[in-house]
């Protein structure tokens, strides 16, 4: 395959890796305190230049960790884990994924 169609086909070398993450909330937790956590785990993710798409409610958020451009590091995955669990008073479960293709890892 010729560098220019990897290229648009994010392979090779330009391969975008990302991690998919779900956290569920205890069931008695205020939605006040679901949207402050929210906020601070965007603050985290913008402070290292990721971006989350994915979705959350009363319940649970979850979703797709990536980067505008390139892939997430593993030390950025670490980052976002350790984050969780030590933010985890409201919440039941949390599930980080591995390392995969952000374009064609499903």
């Amino acid at each position: 395959m010729k560098k220019r169609l990897r290229k648009k086909l994010h392979k090779g070398e330009y391969q975008e890796l990302g991690f998919s993450f779900d956290a569920k909330f205890k069931a008695d937790t205020d939605m006040k305190l679901v949207e402050e956590w929210l906020q601070e785990f965007a603050v985290l993710l913008h402070a290292h230049d990721l971006e989350m798409g994915g979705g959350w409610n009363s319940d649970v958020c979850g979703g797709f960790i990536t980067r505008q451009r390139g892939s997430v590091t593993v030390e950025e995955q670490n980052i976002v884990k350790k984050w969780l669990s030590e933010h985890d008073q409201h919440l039941d479960n949390i599930t980080v994924g591995e390392l995969k293709d952000a374009w064609y890892g499903w």
